[in-house]
């Protein structure tokens, strides 16, 4: 019956009647594993996180379970203070009015006391439990956060900034409820219908017996519910990552959506992930509104026999009547302890199905090892001078497409190296291969004789310096920003890098200085202030070996100039990968590497090369002739 509701989500979804409509790809498009079974070997390692915080848990559920145990015993009571009345009236019990007072007014005693306590246990099994789930959360969240600190560049070159959020949000927040109250739900419940069960069996086996046939219709709806929620819950995680994507995406790019006038078609396209959002949340809801009314549906049936065969029993005599209209009403409330906790672990099942959807996603993340990381056997790399050598090195990010063939070349320490070439020729694929965000699928590259992968990533970074052409900054000020790179720095220390490197004036000119707030990713500056502030940063952390990633592609002449009357000091002493379109920039290296599509066709001094009438001599003059078209 179930499955039947489930979604045939495999098709491509085609978006019309809006101009540059899309379509948008199969759900196996996006990388993950789809249905995947629920496992218990997940359940197992999610109980892993729990385990640190056990006492924690165990006196939580130990509390717990008093607290239920107390509600359970109001049928009892109820049952107790009828069989007193019934049997005071038709005088079966033999007591007198006051006898049966002082009885009814110690059972009403008895039950207040048991009321009070109950209210006392829940209340503090509430706040163990959620101090115990609420920290696996935050190890959780803490976990994910280092292990993508962890991950490698190609990791972010293929994975949309969308899913990583989802997995850090929503996702985990789907295991919330499981963590904090998961262990007590299974626990609780199950105790609650096993005394349940055994107090109805205890105050009438015939009445017992009648229900207990009922067992049976519902385990096998159960097992077709969890069967097919579990897949359902799936479906639906994966299209909320997708709808988180598509905003991220568009919030990011919103300069770009706004510039082509985009916003109709992006809009478009969100509008036909939500309606698939919002199918998949309604299938799931169907499924719940065929799974709960049948749980209802047994829960009244169950109450009918209930009541007509223990009327049944009373008015033929098999059962006394003062006693038999106790057990009844007892049976009949064990019936709905027994039914409520059934009900209770349906709505969380579907909880459950969720978290354990959301929890694969969260595994997956986390079991995606680094494609760059240490070795066991790594060692720090001690202080280096900057030697910098490539042995035969090819790469590719894709490995079956090298965007990188056979590079070798040898830099000395203090030397200046400026890499130039067309769009695509593999400059800053050098320079990521040296900084060992990647690794080469061939040959080495060596620091001061030592090969990068044998030492650990945090001694070879510290000794780094690295300058992109679209640099990130934090939200903050400015002095936070610098200090990034060196966080034990005082502010002197800053203000003397900045002075050194030419920046002080420039950043005083800000409206509140050093102290002024760069807005979120520094959209409060402008692209020349965004360099000069990650110029010194990267001064201020006084690498071994500086790299400059198209660093003044975005800098105005004015800025470019300031800059440039401040890079032969800064440069001093320091091995220095320059990456430029702008040749004003490299002119004055001491080696000149020319790339074209992953080679390395010319290398030498600027002069040299110009004589050579080469690559470099044909780009020179492009450049030449475009300034003085400028």
């Amino acid at each position: 019956m179930f499955t039947r509701l489930i979604p045939r989500f495999s098709r491509q979804i085609k978006l019309t009647g809006s101009p540059g409509a899309v379509a948008l790809p199969a759900i196996e498009s996006e990388g993950e594993a789809r249905y995947k079974p629920i496992s218990f070997a997940m359940v197992r390692r999610l109980l892993t996180y729990l385990t640190p915080y056990r006492k924690t848990y165990v006196t939580g559920i130990v509390v717990g379970l008093l607290h239920v145990l107390l509600d359970l015993l109001s049928p009892a009571f109820i049952g107790l203070l009828i069989a007193v009345c019934a049997g005071y009236l038709d005088g079966t019990l033999h007591i007198t009015a006051g006898e049966a007072k002082t009885r009814l007014a110690l059972i009403m005693v008895l039950w207040g006391l048991a009321f009070t306590g109950s209210v006392l246990l829940q209340r503090w099994c509430i706040i163990l439990m959620t101090r115990a789930g609420e920290s696996v959360q935050f190890d959780l969240r803490q976990k994910m956060f280092a292990h993508l600190q962890l991950l490698s560049m190609s990791y972010y070159d293929k994975t949309k900034l969308g899913r990583i959020i989802s997995r850090l949000t929503s996702d985990i927040n789907a295991l919330r409820e499981v963590n904090v109250w998961g262990v007590w739900q299974i626990i609780a419940n199950a105790m609650i219908m096993l005394v349940a069960a055994a107090a109805m069996a205890w105050t009438d086996y015939r009445l017992f017996l009648a229900v207990c046939w009922l067992g049976i219709p519902l385990f096998i709806l159960t097992r077709i519910y969890l069967r097919t929620l579990g897949r359902q819950q799936q479906v639906v995680r994966e299209w909320w990552t997708r709808v988180s994507t598509n905003l991220a995406e568009n919030i990011t790019g919103m300069r770009v959506v706004t510039a082509y006038d985009r916003q109709a078609p992006n809009l478009g396209v969100f509008n036909r992930l939500q309606e698939q959002n919002t199918s998949n949340n309604v299938s799931v809801a169907r499924t719940n509104g065929i799974y709960q009314p049948l749980l209802e549906a047994i829960r009244n049936t169950g109450r009918a026999i209930v009541l007509l065969f223990g009327g049944y029993l009373i008015a033929t005599g098999r059962i006394g009547k003062a006693q038999g209209v106790g057990a009844v009403v007892a049976a009949f409330w064990y019936w709905d302890w027994f039914m409520g906790a059934i009900i209770t672990l349906g709505n969380f099942i579907n909880q459950l199905m969720m978290a354990m959807a959301g929890g694969e996603r969260v595994f997956n993340l986390l079991d995606t090892p680094p494609d760059v990381h240490d070795l066991p056997t790594a060692r720090p790399l001690p202080r280096i001078k900057g030697d910098v050598t490539f042995e035969n090195v090819t790469f590719g990010y894709n490995p079956e497409r090298p965007v990188l063939h056979d590079i070798s070349f040898e830099a000395r320490a203090g030397q200046t190296f400026a890499l130039v070439g067309h769009t695509g020729s593999g400059k800053s694929s050098i320079v990521s291969l040296i900084a060992r965000f990647y690794q080469p699928q061939q040959g080495r590259v060596l620091v001061d004789g030592i090969d990068v992968r044998t030492v650990t990533g945090e001694s070879l970074h510290r000794q780094m310096g690295l300058v992109l052409q679209v640099n990130y900054l934090f939200t903050g000020t400015v002095i936070e920003n610098i200090r990034y790179s060196k966080p034990d720095a005082t502010d002197e220390q800053v203000f003397t890098a900045a002075r050194q490197l030419g920046t002080f004036d420039a950043i005083m000119t800000l409206k509140q200085g050093f102290d002024t707030d760069v807005g979120e990713r520094g959209a409060n500056m402008s692209l020349g202030q965004r360099q000069l502030i990650c110029f010194t940063r990267a001064y201020l952390a006084d690498p071994r070996i500086f790299m400059l990633d198209e660093a003044t592609s975005a800098v105005d002449t004015a800025t470019e100039m300031l800059v440039q009357q401040s890079l032969e000091k800064l440069l001093a002493g320091r091995t220095t990968f320059i990456v430029a379109h702008r040749l004003s920039t490299i002119m004055r290296a001491d080696m000149i590497l020319v790339l074209d599509h992953g080679r390395i066709v010319e290398s030498g001094t600027h002069a040299a090369l110009l004589r050579h009438e080469g690559k470099y001599a044909e780009l020179y003059r492009q450049f030449a002739q475009s300034a003085a078209g400028n």
